[in-house]
């Protein structure tokens, strides 16, 4: 029963951030004691939304000042899990959830990047959605990087450290085009990127 317990709370964990209807304007709360602004790329993200649905489960979204749901531009989702489940297990459940997302007819691909250094691997995911005006169609690429962790309050799991991109309409091509030379570069700088030190006990 403890393992189930521990999948799902993975799978919610995991739960695609895009192409919903974006989450519940309420007051966010830094259950993860991580210092705001989130940094990325020089450019600052706020903490604006975030859950704490068991005690086992931690999810925070970030969006630049300006931006919002649902139609948001960019976004860091940071997502923490206190279990013994590994970062292959998160993948596992991650790549099913990406093979049922093709069933409602969206355009998905993905590609899994591993670390054998660190343990630690990364999805790259594009996710496409055509509508009959234009003006609503998107494209959103979602790069999720897993790595086991051990909070600086002692806590262990899995953290899910992600940056969310999303392009409408018109700009969804000259998006597609340029992707297909610069798609390493953002790969390369989120799996460089120093992850922020989590401290849930001084957060509660």
């Amino acid at each position: 029963m403890k393992n189930n317990l521990i999948l799902i709370n993975l799978s919610v964990m995991l739960i695609i951030s895009g192409l919903c209807s974006g989450q519940p304007k309420k007051s966010a709360v830094n259950y993860l004691g991580i210092q705001s602004p989130v940094s990325f790329q020089s450019k600052a993200f706020q903490l604006v939304w975030s859950s704490h649905p068991d005690a086992s489960l931690y999810k925070q979204e970030y969006l630049q000042s300006g931006d919002e749901f649902p139609n948001y531009k960019s976004m860091i989702m940071i997502d923490f899990v206190i279990t013994a489940s590994t970062v292959d297990q998160a993948i596992n459940i991650k790549i099913r959830e990406l093979e049922q997302l093709k069933l409602s007819n969206h355009d998905v691909n993905f590609e899994i990047i591993s670390n054998a250094a660190t343990g630690e691997k990364i999805i790259d995911c594009l996710i496409g959605q055509t509508a009959a005006d234009e003006r609503n169609s998107l494209v959103e690429r979602d790069i999720y990087r897993f790595k086991s962790v051990k909070a600086k309050s002692g806590e262990k799991g899995v953290f899910l450290f992600a940056v969310s991109t999303r392009k409408y309409g018109r700009d969804i091509k000259p998006f597609l085009t340029k992707l297909k030379t610069e798609r390493p570069i953002l790969i390369k700088e989120i799996a460089g990127t120093t992850l922020p030190v989590l401290n849930i006990a001084q957060s509660n």
